[in-house]
């Protein structure tokens, strides 16, 4: 074995490593009342967050458009609390575009006028809602189910589910004409997206199982997300990476983080875990993230993101409703202590990882 293998072998391996090492992990949290409610601002902080993982503001009667001011003022709020506000959660109403209903083209004006308004913002990152135009476009069976501790937390049985009748208002849609909206709505928005500077991205669908309430549910499989992302190829086209819902796929988390984030594909991402998946006798419950019992290994997770130079932000998902919860208050899977816990957790995560020269605390 000669110098020069050495010197070969090593390079590529000194690259990995000053790669992870430009990593530092952005971390942002959800509380009950909203992400911009000021003493929220403040805990998030004392948290150890960086950011706020937002969403978008008030739309006056008749208007679907995001407004440059209304947009400043949110960031601004959180600016002025020490904390970042370059992603939101949601975006601008879709849904007449991707389910092909009276006043699209209407819609998709607003929609290009609302992504300048956001570039003009410096808000870089928004996620629009595609899934079906009804209450439940989340699905739960259950809100109440026992996890650990008596604490409770939300699960889904397809098998209550799947024979519903479709919603007499919409009908039923074929899983091709989802996707050919889809290409339609993305084909009349990149070249507005790019020149604004803001990243369109997708959550999976949840539950990731079709149909339900006579709507397909396209964004169900790793392979579906590559589908998405070949429509019109852009860096201005990406993923909300949900754990919880790749976990309720049943499919490898850290193996599609490495997998999507390799392409440089994940802009923000949602921490979850949950016991069983869509495809399991008796469905998927979500659970604690430090959960042994879950489908996700999540320190092998978070390494992932660390590996692929994530660079963030993430926030924990979904969690149980836990013992003073009632008091403090919140809605399924948004209590304050589940939340609190399950930050500490990922802040430990990230901090084992970096500890072992896999990252970098020192990284800005």
């Amino acid at each position: 074995m000669g110098p020069l293998f050495l010197v070969k072998l090593l390079i590529p391996i000194s690259l990995f490593k000053l790669r992870w090492a430009m990593v530092r992990m952005r971390f942002a949290v959800i509380l009950p009342g909203g992400a911009y409610k000021t003493e929220n601002l403040i805990l998030s902080k004392q948290l150890g967050c960086t950011d706020v993982i937002g969403h978008g503001p008030s739309l006056i009667q008749g208007s679907e458009v995001w407004e440059h001011g209304d947009l400043l003022q949110l960031k601004r709020h959180v600016e002025s609390h020490g904390l970042r506000l370059e992603v939101l959660e949601d975006g601008p109403r879709i849904e007449k575009i991707i389910y092909n209903l009276p006043g699209r083209e209407e819609q998709l004006e607003s929609f290009c006028k609302s992504l300048e308004n956001l570039g003009k913002a410096g808000i870089k990152v928004i996620k629009p809602q595609h899934m079906p135009p009804v209450p439940n476009a989340i699905w739960r069976t259950e809100t109440d189910k026992l996890t650990r501790g008596g604490a409770t937390s939300t699960a889904f049985d397809y098998e209550l589910v799947k024979n519903v009748a479709p919603t007499s208002k919409f009908g039923t849609y074929q899983e091709e004409d989802i996707w050919k909206n889809m290409a339609y709505f993305l084909e009349n928005v990149v070249p507005t997206a790019e020149d604004a500077g803001v990243v369109i991205t997708f959550h999976p669908d949840d539950p990731p199982i079709s149909p339900i309430q006579g709507f397909p549910r396209i964004l169900r499989s790793v392979e579906a997300f590559d589908r998405l992302l070949s429509l019109v190829r852009s860096d201005y086209v990406g993923i909300c990476f949900c754990q919880g819902c790749f976990a309720e796929m049943g499919v490898d988390v850290p193996a599609a983080i490495r997998h999507f984030g390799a392409k440089g594909k994940i802009f923000f991402a949602h921490f979850r875990n949950v016991k069983g998946t869509v495809h399991s006798p008796g469905g998927f419950q979500e659970i604690f993230h430090d959960d042994p019992s879950g489908q996700v290994d999540m320190y092998e997770a978070m390494k992932a993101y660390y590996e692929v130079g994530f660079q963030g932000p993430m926030r924990p998902d979904h969690a149980p409703k836990m013992q003073y919860d009632e008091i403090l208050g919140g809605h399924s899977g948004y209590y304050l202590l589940g939340k609190v816990f399950a930050i500490g957790y990922m802040v430990g995560l990230a901090q084992a990882i970096e500890k072992q020269g896999l990252g970098s605390s020192k990284a800005s």
